[in-house]
């Protein structure tokens, strides 16, 4: 069986991860598809195709509500659900909410004139809800080409809702303050590498706790609930001893890497708390450029002069400064301009599967740009597939972190990967996709 014809012009879209390989003796052989669209005269054509591709059009509709009274009478669902984006009743956007809420939803396609921007949205809204959506055509499009388009989509995995997880229980004052020693809070370090030449660089800490019983807190619940009992100064202090003794470590042993640590803008905004960081350094010779400060860009977006203060006083101890989580906060360009950061770091939410996405590789791209305007290293968070690595890197960061490099891992471990290397560069080239 070959594979979908792909189309000649720009306006059938498909998504990742809708299509497989085809069941049965056709394409869409005795697979189950319904219609709802408004325009009866479209409708009608594409029952057509979709019949002689070997799809069953079991019911064709312009009425979302009429629809979704079907789905509530305990017929089962189809395997597609072919729809505009309006009907008369309703729009997609209000469908997917009702979807969403089904044990069993349909796989989704998209067939309306308008404009691409919708057909996104819909596609990101539907995803957030759960539902799958398989493609879309923007324009219109010959019935034929739609049907053909839909040859190979499969609904993917279970179509189930999962059941909710149990909240785990709520970190106590007791339970951190047994949590803050060395061996029960730890840091693991991810590592970040310069595109041009694949080299390690440096290494991010992220904060990790282990329990009564010893399993391993995630960051999660972990930060919350030390900033809520007052003892996230003290957490950080020790994020930072375990970076800056990592680091040393590495530089005398002719591994020339840097360490970055998370802090908050009111932990930045007590005076002790940076001499004893700059205390935490000093103990073993090592420069403080050696050792970067990230701070999110919601702190970012604190009163302009409380953020200045603070962050030029981490500068003029000599610790470099990023801005984390770049473009999930909407930051203020001017608040960006007169704060003094070495690096700043774009979120993996654009990174994500961005080689597809024209709209990430925009913002990716504005952000990059950006950077380099203010002198910043711009590094890509999240990276996770070769695909995105080179997207980045055409987008013009300088540096990635991510999964594809190498996950979290606990400073020994990062030691001995760090020696298992040759001359410090990943070897990508045989690296698995982590997707």
């Amino acid at each position: 069986m070959s594979e979908p014809p792909r189309a000649r012009d720009s306006h059938l879209h498909a998504l990742p991860g809708s299509s497989g390989k085809p069941a049965g003796s056709g394409p869409g052989r005795g697979r189950r598809v319904w219609l709802l669209l408004d325009d009866t005269q479209q409708a009608a054509q594409l029952e057509a195709a979709l019949a002689a591709e070997g799809w069953q059009v079991e019911v064709s509709l312009s009425g979302m509500y009429r629809l979704l009274a079907l789905m509530h009478s305990g017929r089962q669902p189809p395997e597609l659900l072919v729809c505009g984006l309006r009907f008369f009743d309703g729009d997609a956007f209000r469908l997917i909410r009702h979807l969403a809420a089904l044990p069993q939803r349909p796989v989704l396609y998209f067939t309306s004139r308008q404009q691409r921007s919708m057909f996104k949205s819909a596609a990101a809204m539907a995803a957030a809800c759960g539902v799958q959506v398989a493609g879309f055509a923007e324009k219109p499009v010959a019935a034929q080409e739609v049907a053909a388009a839909l040859r190979g989509v499969r609904r993917t995995g279970a179509a189930r809702v999962p059941a909710p997880r149990p909240p785990a229980a709520e970190l106590s004052r007791s339970d951190l303050l047994a949590m803050l020693t060395p061996a029960r809070l730890q840091a693991w370090v991810q590592p970040k590498m310069r595109l041009s030449s694949h080299e390690v660089v440096g290494f991010e800490s992220l904060m990790r706790g282990i329990d009564d019983e010893g399993r391993i807190v995630s960051p999660d619940r972990l930060v919350p609930a030390l900033s809520r009992h007052g003892l996230l100064d003290e957490a950080t202090l020790a994020m930072a001893r375990h970076s800056v003794d990592f680091v040393a470590g590495c530089l005398d042993e002719g591994m020339p890497v840097s360490g970055a640590i998370n802090a908050s803008l009111q932990s930045l905004s007590d005076p002790l708390f940076c001499s004893e960081l700059s205390r935490t350094v000093q103990r073993t010779g090592l420069d403080p450029s050696w050792i970067t400060i990230e701070i999110t860009e919601t702190d970012a977006m604190a009163d302009l002069s409380t953020v200045i203060e603070n962050t030029s006083r981490i500068r003029l101890l000599g610790f470099n400064l990023a801005i984390d989580d770049f473009g999930t906060g909407y930051s203020s360009l001017f608040q960006l301009s007169q704060v003094p950061f070495s690096e700043l770091k774009v979120e993996g939410t654009f990174v994500s599967c961005m080689e597809s996405d024209p709209t990430k590789q925009l913002i990716v791209g504005a952000c990059t740009h950006l950077a380099a305007g203010l002198g910043l290293k711009a590094v890509a968070e999240g990276v996770e597939t070769r695909a995105e690595l080179e997207a980045v890197r055409a987008a013009g960061c300088t540096e990635v972190q991510g999964y594809l490099v190498a996950q979290p891992m606990p400073v020994p471990v990062a030691h001995a990967w760090l020696h298992s290397l040759d001359g410090l560069r990943v070897p990508l080239d045989g690296a698995p996709d982590a997707r």
